[in-house]
């Protein structure tokens, strides 16, 4: 997808806009790791936490309230002049101011004014959100929602950041600033960015994350190269979590179980960089990393195996789980080391006899392949006109007592520029690829059933991911669908049919859908949804602007600015509808964002969130 989101920020007449992926944190947040985000129980208090799952007495849940409207998330501006002129001099600025706030010692640099007004720390109260398993998570704000300014020297300023950010110049200590809105005041800049600190607070460290308005000073006849200088700097919140020990959730044990295979060594170590110079072409490799993985129990011993796709040229891998928790390569012996491109296969039981079956999605057929009961697979079905495939799922949607196969397609024929997809119209793309409903005939006969069950209905969108859930209680499996370049859809199962209920139910969420998972937040029996996108802060620099597209209809403007405002969570309302609850600088922030999952992280009994994001980001600005 980089290619049309690099065409997309041209769009804007901006230099692409890709920060660092930085890890984030929320309240009440877990544990960040692997270049992840883990975001805590929604809209749960200390108190609400502590009660059992289950045991409605002690559940005291707060509904979020509704979010604010797309056209509030960021300032409106005269220009996008302004933006191209000043962002990267800017961002330059605020990576300076960010170097000398863990520079203890550090000089003053000149980016920032001899006087700065600053909010006044004095006036911040802290209250405790969250203190459980280690973690700790305190809201730093200024009473009232005021937000007063004390005019201060700039040593002052770096030094009173420096104690509230608890920067010591320790080796973990981090700081960093992303843009994401910029405008014209007078003579002056007014910007927005979000700030995220990593520090340390007697031997615990300290995470800091806050929206910050800023103001600067522009040069005379706006010399550019001389760069802006920062007169003002307001945050009236600031989330900090205080984590005991930070390593003791998860750790990377990748080398441990794989290494004593040769496949680790020769292919998983060396990364798609080395790969991509060394695979034929005609292979069809697929290098963006759209590959899946399938966790299942294949020889019945009781542990779980692994399925790893990989790139066409490199073979599909089965790993066997062995009694020590090690794994071993049995790619070979089970006849499941395909080498076409692969992106993404399910190990789930198709023929009711007990064991673990394969689906494999590649770029020339879609392939079924029955399992002996001991590992060892033969190939049963290969449909070829369903290649191409992404996100296979399986659900019995037809309550039959079989598993069905639901396999999405995202880019159509013909549809592509070299490896890209070119959608079209961007913001409601309509010429993806046919979403395939698979209906399980038994025997590993498969019929498809897409057209007659209702998931015809719109179906040409960037299919990314699916997720089955009863959201209404009814007893049958209902379908969200997140796509890319356009509006999700949600399909109501009525048994023999599916209905669109995408716009009715308000889980429409337009933008670059990668995935959703359900999970009930609120603990209230209904199951609610969380959708991952991408926030873009050069789309939410330019976007405002009044002279973006100024022919542009306001609606196709709202759509623009929803698709580059980050992530969704929808809470269900019970009664078939779904109220957008999204803190755009909490659960809704976690840049690029991929697959993400609701989850029990740390046994309290509240759905917590992981959301897998980021994106290549290197030296070179021409690589997105």
């Amino acid at each position: 997808m980089s290619w049309i989101i690099r065409r997309f920020l041209e769009s804007f007449a901006l230099p692409e806009m890709v920060a660092r992926v930085r890890l984030e944190v929320r309240v009440p947040i877990l544990c960040s790791v692997f270049g992840c985000l883990v975001l805590g129980g929604v809209g749960c208090s200390k108190d609400e936490s502590a009660g059992k799952a289950g045991d409605s007495a002690a559940v005291r849940v707060q509904p979020l309230p509704a979010a604010d409207p797309v056209e509030s998330i960021v300032d409106g501006g005269e220009t996008k002049e302004t933006a191209r002129l000043w962002s990267d001099p800017v961002k330059a600025q605020l990576a300076g101011i960010a170097e000398a706030m863990m520079a203890v010692d550090g000089e003053v640099p000149a980016s920032i004014a001899g006087r700065i007004e600053m909010t006044n720390v004095n006036m911040l109260q802290s209250k405790e959100v969250y203190d459980e398993g280690g973690i700790k998570v305190d809201e730093i704000a200024t009473p009232g929602d005021s937000d007063a300014l004390v005019e201060v020297g700039a040593a002052d300023f770096l030094q009173k950041m420096r104690a509230l950010l608890h920067l010591t110049s320790e080796d973990g200590d981090e700081t960093h600033f992303k843009l994401y809105g910029i405008d014209r005041e007078g003579e002056h800049l007014k910007t927005r960015q979000r700030l995220m600190s990593v520090g340390t607070r007697e031997g615990k460290q300290v995470r800091s994350y806050a929206v910050v308005d800023a103001k600067w000073g522009t040069p005379a006849d706006d010399d550019v190269s001389a760069g802006p200088r920062l007169i003002s700097f307001s945050m009236s919140k600031l989330v900090q979590s205080e984590l005991e020990e930070p390593d003791t959730m998860f750790d990377d044990i990748a080398a441990t179980v794989l290494g004593n295979n040769a496949a680790w060594r020769e292919q998983l170590q060396p990364g798609m960089n080395s790969w991509g110079r060394h695979i034929e072409r005609s292979l069809n490799p697929d290098f963006l990393g759209y590959h899946g993985v399938a966790i299942g129990d294949v020889d019945g011993d009781g542990l779980e195996d692994l399925y790893l796709c990989q790139p066409g040229g490199l073979p599909n891998l089965l790993f066997r789980q062995k009694p020590d928790g090690t794994l071993e390569d049995i790619s070979d012996a089970s006849r499941v080391d395909w080498l076409d491109n692969s992106t993404g296969a399910l190990l789930v039981d198709l023929d009711n006899d007990g064991d673990a079956d394969l689906a494999v999605a590649t770029r020339g057929a879609f392939l079924v392949m029955e399992n002996d009961g001991k590992g060892k697979f033969s190939l049963r079905e290969r449909l070829t006109n369903v290649g191409t495939g992404y996100s296979p799922t399986a659900a019995d949607y037809d309550l039959d007592g079989d598993l069905d196969l639901l396999v999405l397609r995202y880019a159509g024929e013909g549809g592509k520029t070299g490896d890209f997809p070119t959608p079209h119209p961007f913001h409601n793309a309509r010429n993806g690829g046919a979403n395939v409903l698979l209906q399980n005939q038994g025997d590993f006969g498969f019929d498809d059933v897409t057209d007659d069950c209702g998931l015809g209905v719109e179906n040409y969108r960037y299919s990314f991911a699916a997720s089955w859930e009863d959201f209404d209680n009814d007893g049958d499996l209902d379908l969200y669908i997140a796509n890319d370049f356009g509006p999700n859809q949600l399909f109501r199962n009525e048994r023999t049919h599916f209905v669109d209920e995408s716009v009715d139910s308000g889980t429409q969420d337009w933008g670059f859908g990668m995935s959703a998972t359900w999970g009930d937040y609120d603990r209230d029996g209904s199951m609610d949804l969380y959708v991952s996108s991408m926030f873009s802060g050069a789309g939410n620099q330019v976007i405002p602007q009044s002279d973006f597209n100024p022919s542009m209809p306001e609606e196709t403007r709202q759509k623009y600015l929803k698709m580059v405002r980050g992530n969704t969570l929808m809470r269900n309302l019970g009664d078939g509808r779904f109220a957008d609850v999204t803190s755009p600088a909490d659960e809704g922030f976690a840049g690029w964002a991929w697959g993400s999952r609701f989850a029990d992280l740390n046994n309290d009994g509240w759905e917590d969130l992981y959301v897998a994001n980021g994106y290549i980001s290197q030296p070179d600005k021409d690589d997105l």
